[in-house]
Formats: structure tokens, C-alpha cells, sequence
């Protein structure tokens, strides 16, 4: 036995070795260095040396050796640490490279993930310390363009699965999957690891226990309870790497497939280990990729499987087409492949050319990539609907990754998405030419000019109903500036004058960048974060207007009811809205009582929000721009003051005249809506004279949301269904709003929140026939409680320490 032991053990040293060599020659020299300084950092701990937070935090890695390349490394990079002492308490067991690095998969953006295994003796303050120190690291690697993520991980973090104080650094975030995955995040650093200092991982199959290794865990038997979770995490971090995700998630699914014998790729690495091979056979991506390739061939999916050859060799980044670029240890063995999958000179070209995609390759790809993970989705969300969510997986941890793919996978209409720019480094266009079809109403966006040629070699790269929908895509995804000449096509050149005037105003208010987004933004109800409003973007009525503006100023008209006919000046108004989840959109109102319509739209939205609301107003009218902007800008103002004044037991009231007809705009404590006064001549000169009216609501009884606490009128929002939950001694009152704010109630007997919580939460994943399997939109959960004698709503399942992190 113990000469089985020194043969797994030497096995496994050998392909450490080859692993770090193989990294070290993906990286530039001074990366090689960089990498080097990882170990020496988490090592020492020194007011001298980059990282230091304080005297107190824990350092020193376990059997660290000062070798000549990391000694190289300290001179080249002026580290001097001559004159440290031997740590005589080391607090690190290891520090382990994992990921892509050192393998296929690695390529010149690639980042270096590190998981950082401590103490188990190391308190909670300790590892906070340790916490602080790695995110200095991560600043002073990131001045050299070296992206190096740490990931505090406690020995027995997966053998023990009971709650510890080291969950604490398990949170879910940017880069941490939380409690979303666990055995499977554990394969993965089995199956790709490599040692940058400590001690030796045993990560084989059935490792025995052994003093001198460390070992995390075995990963024999995963779950399959946790597959959903993990999917979801793999969904989610695809929004930014959908090629790198794909690849992850479809191996998720094909593990599912062979469950419950499923052949990890650990295993299959450790047998080629045993067996003596080191060859680029042996290489975690290469194994990953090849067991994608048997599931999909067996079930003969071709198409899936090209795509997935695509995100694979675009990863690697090899380049074959480009003779000129260094021969790499992969080369031979993607050169192998590439002919095996019987691809053409011209798309290899097209691929190693992906810096320079243009926004309609880009398109097509990011559909293609969606396409896949969503059915990827739904065959393991098929799978994980016969087994339990896995406990580990915390519920609020679930409603997050679900808001946030909901914002990203949503298929509202109205909603403007993000096109990722994968490997692209821009995508702007100097020309932008708008082209409206009859036949299908739709309007069509061209990346060329107006010259008739162009439109029969270019395909539209954006379609929508909504002309200004067309300009909004282009400005947030970077493919117009204000620099970017705009065509409206079979129209005059005043109107594509008028289309560049409004791209280059709207350019300078859409923010071309990530918008942060907080967890307790996506546990709370949407508001809006900006609004902007296009006026008269579609028809113009000033355009036949033969006034003047100077008339308009001088008599102080109303803009929406001018003169002896009653004319409206505005008569189409795009709303573009950004919300505190992130999303984008663009809601489009036509006609004359279109001014009413957007107020109605965007006034509970702009309430809910606890600071002020970025409001732009452009007009695109020929005449009257500077008036129809100002009015419509107060109007908004004076809509959001009153809905804020406005009580549960009170409704305010204002006059606007619109056209020929006179309305009243009522707001309360759920927004704003209309109503034609003309048959009420007495109450209209009531509130002409006073300009405002309190009204009492007798009928306020017969409204379903007058049974509701007050609290949960404000949180209402359409769009998302919300639980509210309040524990009492007759049992435990359940409100429930859904999409649509309807509202239903009902006092639930034995049973506590969180089991109510978690028996919902499955209902609506696995089982809610209503709940199409694409968006993702499961309820938000508040729990009503008393805090200083007032009414609360309170997120489910929030902690104050994550509470404004970044997801």
C-alpha cells in the first residue's frame, strides 16, 4: 500500500510540474514573474511589501521554499526580502492555481483565479484580515494588466456542509458562486489545479488521509441536487463569458445525462496520469471539450456542436490562420483538430479575426450563444425538477441569480439589450442608415450608408417597431456616437439631419458601460435610476404648426392645447428608461393623449425611488423645442411631488387641458391615472381656481388594496410577483401580488416562514405551469416585520454584510 501511496503521489507531482511549465509558457515574461510573486506575497506579510493591511493578519504558506526563478522574480520587481525572518507559524495549508490557467483554455486575457486555503484554526477576524490583504493584491497585480482573483477557501469547507463563520466569504457575488454550487466548484478545482506553494492536493480518486497532503474532499458522489444551482451560476456568468460558459454549462449537462455514473473529467485526467500520459491530450479544457463532444454525437446534435467547436477554439486563442504568431505547446494538437472538424481557410480567418467583428457578427453569435445556454437550461432544469433544490443553496441566493438573468434573458419587447462585445474592440460605425417596412411595420437598422449598393450586400443588424428603440440599441452598445452620420431612408435629408441631431443629444445620456447593480437592489422592487423622454421623435405636428415661438412665450400657451383649433405640439413621446435592476427600456405613446399615457407609465417608478431620478427631456420638433421640453420636463416634476404627497386615505388632483378635452390627473399612493372632465364643469372650475384638490376616498373600503398594510402599497410593482409574510398568532398572513398587481390573501396555518418560503420557491422553479422556463422571473420574498414600532418590509434571507456588494 504505501508503495501506491508514493506512486499516486509522484503521478500527481508530475503533472504539477507540467501544468506550472505550461502556464509559465503561456504567460509574457514579466507575467512569468507575476506569477511567481503570488506565494511570496501570502508568504510574507511586510509594511514593505504590497498588500500589508495591519500587523495582525495571518500569513506564512506551509512548506514554502524560496527557489531561484521566484528569487529572479523578487530582483526584477525590486521585492527585497532578504531580510525577513522564517515564518514560524504558517496560517496558509496552500496556494493553488486554478481555472483555465496552464491549460487550452488559456489565453492572453485570461485571468488567474487562486484559491487560498487557510487554517482551519484561523478565526473569523483572521480570515477578514486575509480577505482585505488578497484585494490589495488584486489592486497592485492589476497596475501590470494581471488579473489575479483569490478565493478564501476553509479546509473543511466541502467535507463539512454545515453553516460556518467562514460562509461569510461564501457570499455570492461577481465572483463567487455562493452557495449556488459546491461539489461541482470542487471537481472543477480537481480537475485544473496546479500548487504555487503549500502542501500537495490529494485530489485523486479514493485518496487515503495523509498528514504531508491536503485534501478538500472526495468528489465521488455528487449530487444531483446541486446541478440546478450550478447551472444557474453558469447562466449568470455568462452574461460577461458566454463562450467560456457555454462550454461549462453544457458539461453540466452532460454529466446530468450519465447521472448517477457519471465520468467526471478528474477522473479521466487522473487516469491518464496513472497511465503516463502528459501529453496535450492530458489537459483539463481538452478532456472538458471532449466529453461536450461524445454527449452531443451521441445524441447527434451537430449544430450545437459546432458552436460549441467555435467558443472552444475562440478560448484558446491559438490563431492558426495568422503564420506569423509563436508555436505554442497546443498548436499541433488544435491543428489536429481544426482538420478533423473539416473547417474552411475562410472561417478560421473570420474566427482568428474576432478582435474586428462588427455589431452584426457580434449579433448573430451572442443570439447563437443564448440560444444554446437557455436549452442547456431547460434540459437540466428538466432533470433537477425530479429531485429536491439542493439544501446548501440558499433561496435568497436563488431569487438573486434569477432577478439577474431575468434582466438579461428577458424577452420583453420593450427591453434593450446589451450586446456583448466578446472579443471585439470596437464596433462603431461611421454610418447608420434606418430603413421602415410597410410589410411587417418593423423599421431596419444597416451599418452602411445610403447608397442602394450598400443594402444588397448588408443584412439589417438590429430590427424593432420602435424607430427610437433602434437609435437607443445603437448608442448603448457603442456602435453610434455623436460622431456617427445617420440615413432615414425614402425620406427627406431634414429628417436624417434631424436622426443625427437626436443620436448625438441621446449619446451624451446613455452610458455605453456596466451599471452597478446592488443585491439589495435586486431583493427590492425596480425604480427608475433615468429617464429620458424623445419627443416628437416619430410624427411632428409643429411641422404644419404656422405659428410662431415667440407668440407661444409671449401669451404663456399651453404646449399640449395651442390656440383656436386646440392643437397639441406633442404628439409621439418615446420613454427610454434605465431602472435599479440594470435593464434598459423603451416604451413607445402616440397620439393626443400620448403626454397622459407617459405620465401614468412612469409616475410609481419615479415614487419608489429614494433619490432624485436623472429626467431628460429632447424635443425633435421642427418648431417650439425649447417650450414642448420645458413643460414636459415641470409636468414630470410636478407628477412625482404629488404622487409623494399624495396618502393611502387622500388622492390629489390637477387640471391639464389636452387638445379639446379637459382632464384631471389624480395621484395616490400607487401612481397616477386620468379622467376626462368635461361632464364635470363644476369640480373642473373648482380645481381651475385652487390648482390643486385634496379629495377624500369614501370608497376607499371597497378597494382590494385598502386591506393591505401600507408598507406593500409602496413596494408594489408591476412586473415581478412579490410574498409578503407576516407571522401571527392566528397563523401566518400571506399577501401575494402578481405581474400584474393583482392582489390575493390568505392566512396560512402550521407552518413557519422559511418552510413556506422554501416550498414556494420550489413551486414556482419547477412546477408553476404559468412561469415560462425562460425568464426567470421567481417572486421576491419579504418578511413583515415591527422595527422601532413601525411596519417593515424586509428582504427574505438578506445579511447587513452583503447588503450593498455588487452582483
Amino acid at each position: 500500500m504505501p508503495h501506491e501511496l508514493g506512486k499516486q503521489e509522484q503521478a500527481a507531482q508530475r503533472l504539477d510540474v507540467i501544468r506550472f511549465a505550461r502556464a509559465i509558457a503561456l504567460l509574457s515574461p514579466l507575467k512569468r514573474h507575476l506569477l511567481r510573486l503570488i506565494a511570496v506575497f501570502l508568504h510574507h506579510h511586510s509594511a514593505k511589501l504590497p498588500g500589508y493591511n495591519g500587523p495582525l493578519t495571518p500569513s506564512g504558506v506551509i512548506d514554502f521554499e524560496l527557489d531561484f526563478d521566484t528569487q529572479d522574480a523578487c530582483e526584477t520587481l525590486n521585492i527585497d526580502i532578504s531580510s525577513f525572518e522564517s515564518v514560524t507559524t504558517p496560517r496558509i495549508e496552500g496556494v493553488y492555481s486554478m481555472g483555465s490557467t496552464a491549460s487550452f483554455g488559456q489565453n492572453p486575457q485570461s485571468d488567474i483565479d487562486v484559491w487560498l486555503v487557510h487554517s482551519a484554526e484561523l478565526s473569523q477576524s483572521g480570515c477578514q484580515l486575509l480577505a482585505e490583504k488578497a484585494l490589495l493584491l488584486t489592486a497592485w497585480f492589476a497596475q501590470f494588466d494581471f488579473e489575479v482573483n483569490f478565493y478564501l477557501v476553509h479546509p473543511q469547507q466541502f467535507i463539512q456542509e454545515q453553516s460556518r463563520p467562514a460562509d461569510l466569504y461564501n457570499s455570492m457575488g461577481q465572483e463567487h458562486s455562493g452557495s449556488a454550487q459546491h461539489w461541482l466548484l470542487l471537481e472543477e478545482f480537481y480537475r485544473s489545479q496546479f500548487r504555487l506553494a503549500g502542501k500537495p492536493i490529494a485530489w485523486w480518486p479514493n485518496a487515503k488521509p495523509n498528514p504531508s497532503l491536503l485534501s478538500l474532499g472526495d468528489t465521488n458522489a455528487l449530487p444531483a441536487s446541486e446541478y440546478f444551482g450550478a447551472s444557474l451560476w453558469q447562466l449568470y456568468k455568462g452574461v460577461e463569458k458566454p463562450h467560456k460558459a457555454l462550454l461549462k454549462v453544457l458539461l453540466l449537462e452532460a454529466y446530468a445525462s450519465e447521472y448517477p455514473h457519471t465520468h467526471l473529467v478528474s477522473e479521466h485526467i487522473w487516469q491518464h496520469t496513472l497511465d503516463g500520459d502528459f501529453s496535450a491530450a492530458n489537459d483539463a479544457y481538452f478532456l472538458l471539450y471532449e466529453s461536450i463532444e461524445a454527449y452531443l454525437l451521441k445524441r447527434g446534435d451537430v449544430r450545437r456542436l459546432e458552436i460549441t467547436r467555435r467558443c472552444f477554439y475562440l478560448k484558446c486563442g491559438v490563431k492558426l490562420s495568422q503564420q506569423d504568431r509563436a508555436v505554442d505547446w497546443r498548436h499541433f494538437k488544435m491543428q489536429k483538430l481544426v482538420a478533423d472538424w473539416h473547417w474552411s481557410d475562410s472561417l478560421l480567418r473570420t474566427l482568428d479575426n474576432c478582435e474586428n467583428w462588427h455589431c452584426g457578427q457580434l449579433q448573430w453569435f451572442n443570439e447563437q450563444l443564448n440560444e444554446l445556454m437557455l436549452g442547456s437550461y431547460r434540459t437540466l432544469l428538466q432533470f433537477a425538477s425530479t429531485h429536491q433544490l439542493s439544501e446548501s443553496l440558499r433561496i435568497s441566493e436563488l431569487g438573486l441569480l434569477t432577478r439577474k438573468l431575468h434582466t438579461y434573458f428577458n424577452e420583453d419587447a420593450h427591453q434593450i439589450m446589451r450586446l456583448n462585445p466578446l472579443w471585439s474592440r470596437s464596433i462603431l460605425e461611421p454610418h447608420l442608415s434606418v430603413i421602415y417596412s410597410s410589410t411587417d411595420q418593423c423599421y431596419y437598422l444597416y451599418r452602411c450608408g445610403p447608397n442602394p449598393r450598400n443594402f444588397l450586400e448588408h443584412s439589417s443588424v438590429f430590427h424593432s417597431k420602435s424607430k427610437a428603440k433602434l437609435l437607443i440599441w445603437a448608442c448603448l452598445n457603442g456602435v453610434a456616437n455623436n460622431q456617427t452620420r445617420w440615413h432615414e431612408i425614402r425620406q427627406s435629408k431634414r429628417k436624417s439631419n434631424y436622426l443625427t441631431q437626436a443620436a448625438s443629444r441621446v449619446d451624451g445620456l446613455i452610458v455605453n458601460e456596466s451599471i452597478r447593480v446592488s443585491k439589495m437592489a435586486l431583493y427590492q422592487p425596480w425604480h427608475f435610476r433615468k429617464l429620458v423622454f424623445l419627443l416628437n421623435f416619430n410624427s411632428d405636428p409643429t411641422e404644419s404648426w404656422p405659428g410662431q415661438d415667440i407668440m407661444v412665450d409671449y401669451m404663456n400657451s399651453n404646449v399640449f392645447s395651442i390656440g383656436r383649433g386646440y392643437l397639441n405640439m406633442v404628439d409621439s413621446i418615446d420613454v427610454i428608461s434605465l431602472n435599479s435592476w440594470g435593464e434598459w427600456h423603451c416604451h413607445h405613446f402616440e397620439g393626443d393623449k400620448s403626454i397622459l399615457d407617459a405620465l401614468s407609465f412612469v409616475t410609481p417608478g419615479m415614487k419608489r425611488a429614494n433619490v432624485a431620478v436623472s429626467v431628460d427631456v429632447i424635443s425633435c420638433s421642427l418648431k417650439l423645442r425649447s417650450q414642448t421640453e420645458r413643460t414636459v420636463k415641470d409636468l414630470l416634476y410636478r407628477a412625482v411631488r404629488l404622487s409623494r404627497q399624495a396618502q393611502s386615505s387622500a388622492t390629489l388632483a390637477h387640471a391639464l387641458q389636452v387638445g379639446k378635452v379637459r382632464y384631471g390627473l389624480f395621484f395616490n399612493n400607487r401612481g397616477m391615472h386620468y379622467e376626462n372632465l368635461s361632464d364635470a364643469k363644476s369640480f373642473y372650475q373648482q380645481l381651475s381656481q385652487r390648482k390643486l384638490l385634496e379629495l377624500p376616498r369614501p370608497s376607499l373600503g371597497d378597494e382590494p388594496f385598502a386591506k393591505l398594510p401600507a408598507i406593500i402599497q409602496d413596494y408594489a410593482a408591476k412586473g415581478a410577483i412579490q410574498y409578503f409574510l407576516r407571522q401571527r398568532k392566528q397563523g401566518l398572513d400571506v399577501f401575494i401580488l402578481d405581474e400584474a398587481n393583482e392582489l390575493n390573501h390568505y392566512v396560512q396555518q402550521g407552518i413557519d416562514v422559511n418552510t413556506l418560503v422554501n416550498k414556494l420557491s420550489h413551486y414556482h422553479t419547477f412546477e408553476d405551469p404559468h412561469l415560462t422556463k425562460e425568464n426567470f422571473n421567481l417572486p421576491q420574498f419579504f418578511k413583515l416585520d415591527r422595527v422601532r414600532g413601525e411596519l417593515m418590509a424586509v428582504p427574505f434571507g438578506v445579511t447587513h454584510e452583503s447588503i450593498e456588494a455588487d452582483f
